[in-house]
């Protein structure tokens, strides 16, 4: 009887063990198969655009707007590197793909220089104002880009939702949907603990944007959730991790 409760189990565990070897592979040969749908998060030096070009063609960018005209590519308004967001332009005038550019500080004093920046960067550089996703917390800010052809994100300010109760959570969806039904935006963007919530109960005409900033893209293919999001003909991007060489 041992023996054969023995070789059951041994039978029922190399049966796992099968299954899950099946997934993996699976989710490996999927790597990279999905570009226009998986970006690169943080993607804020040179040296990584160019070290991950061939797997993301699309990456994600922040920039801080420092009043001199510059749109300085860094994540945090304390810190620079000196490096000019007219660099990533610059690359993809001769390449093809497209930017999320989340700008950290936009507001009503500034707004306007940053959409003229952004106008004369696209014009000397070739660059379709539609390659470009422009993100802030302002979301009435963003209407003036709308207007001019950029294609705009409302960056969903929000707490985890697993932390509001029902009343709260409701709270947050409505007004997403105000957001989403004010016509200054093309999209909301929103890290994916809102993806449930937000796919299933917000009824809105607007494309969904979200982020798995701690999923590398190899994990996020080999998860449920990253399936059904690539499953999900109304979320357009993910971003994914994938720190390689350069990461700031």
């Amino acid at each position: 009887m041992c023996r054969i409760l023995n070789r059951t189990v041994l039978a029922a565990l190399f049966a796992a063990v099968a299954v899950l070897l099946f997934f993996v592979c699976a989710a490996w040969e999927d790597m990279g198969d999905y570009p226009q749908k998986i970006w690169l998060h943080r993607c804020n030096s040179i040296e990584k655009l160019n070290e991950m070009a061939d797997m993301y063609p699309n990456v994600e960018v922040d920039v801080v707007y420092r009043g001199d005209g510059v749109l300085d590519v860094t994540h945090d308004l304390d810190t620079t590197f000196n490096l000019d967001v007219e660099e990533f332009f610059r690359h993809y005038a001769s390449n093809e793909g497209r930017m999320w550019l989340d700008v950290k500080n936009l507001h009503g004093g500034n707004r306007d220089s940053v959409l003229a920046g952004l106008v004369s960067l696209t014009r000397e550089y070739g660059v379709a104002r539609e390659r470009l996703i422009v993100e802030s917390r302002e979301w009435r800010q963003l209407e003036a880009f709308t207007r001019a052809g950029f294609y705009t994100s409302w960056y969903v300010p929000f707490g985890k939702p697993n932390r509001l109760d029902e009343r709260e959570k409701e709270e947050c969806i409505d007004a997403i949907e105000d957001v989403a039904g004010s016509g200054c935006v093309r999209a909301v963007s929103f890290p994916y603990w809102w993806y449930d919530e937000i796919s299933d109960d917000m009824d809105a005409p607007v494309d969904l944007l979200t982020w798995k900033h701690r999923s590398s893209q190899f994990l996020f293919l080999l998860s449920g959730e990253g399936k059904r999001m690539l499953a999900d003909p109304r979320l357009k991007v993910v971003l994914v991790k994938d720190k390689g060489d350069f990461h700031r």
